[in-house]
């Protein structure tokens, strides 16, 4: 059976921190803390924090952050990354939360819920872990068609790796549809639900250095390793080839 998780550790953690955090969630992060209006001394959840991009940068303008992630890995690299903030890091299961009712301001939750097996569940833990007036921003990636970072991994790794190396990155964008994610958010009392598509343009200085730390942060980077160095070069061209 693929492997639909992203569960990296060890060496793959700080990689992903390294590489993929800049580009990427760096953006991203941003963007969401825009939309989520904090103020210093607001108590905010980074749920599926990863290296705690959203947590670290929020803390720096005040707010009270606490990361929640099920990877160690993750929050070992982001507990590190943190230095001298005073950011509570913790395992934290998204659909059993660690935390009372009405703990937070805010949860903010960036390419998390997409691999939650009980969505609901989890949706509803933040809201019960939401003071009143709370808010809740959330971002998950469009359906692959839509996405030249992913798709051009999958067309790739098929031909260079099989098909079986494609399954945690094709379901980075399995949870996209619209009318789903709004009825996930209504039925667990969140009201207003303001669902939209958001494109940000992505700048890496280097691409193929970003695109070799990219294929390296993947569940299948052992495996990507163990390439023979030719065989390696033309996966990493293919994926180039592929972003146009």
């Amino acid at each position: 059976m693929p492997n639909t998780e992203w569960q990296l550790s060890g060496n793959m953690a700080e990689r992903y921190e390294e590489f993929l955090v800049p580009v990427i969630f760096v953006p991203w992060a941003q963007d969401l803390l825009e939309r989520a209006k904090l103020k210093p001394d607001d108590r905010l959840l980074d749920l599926a924090c990863g290296t705690g991009i959203v947590s670290r940068m929020s803390a720096e303008n005040g707010v009270i952050a606490t990361g929640g992630d099920i990877n160690a890995g993750m929050l070992a690299v982001a507990k590190e990354r943190s230095g001298n903030s005073k950011i509570d890091f913790m395992e934290a299961d998204a659909g059993n939360l660690p935390f009372e009712d009405q703990s937070f301001d805010v949860v903010i939750c960036q390419q998390g819920l997409q691999f939650f097996p009980d969505k609901s569940a989890a949706v509803a833990e933040c809201y019960r872990v939401l003071k009143p007036g709370g808010r809740a921003v959330f971002c998950t990636a469009r359906e692959l068609a839509e996405n030249p970072l992913m798709s051009s991994q999958v067309d790739a790794f098929k031909v260079h790796l099989g098909d079986d190396s494609t399954g945690a990155i094709q379901a980075v964008c399995g949870f996209s549809d619209q009318e789903e994610i709004h009825a996930l958010f209504a039925n667990a009392g969140f009201e207003p639900v303001d669902v939209r598509k958001v494109v940000l343009s992505l700048t890496a200085e280097n691409a193929p250095a970003f695109v070799d730390g990219l294929m390296m942060a993947t569940p299948v980077a052992e495996r990507i390793a163990a390439m023979e160095g030719e065989a390696r070069s033309a996966l990493q061209a293919a994926v180039l080839e592929a972003f146009g």
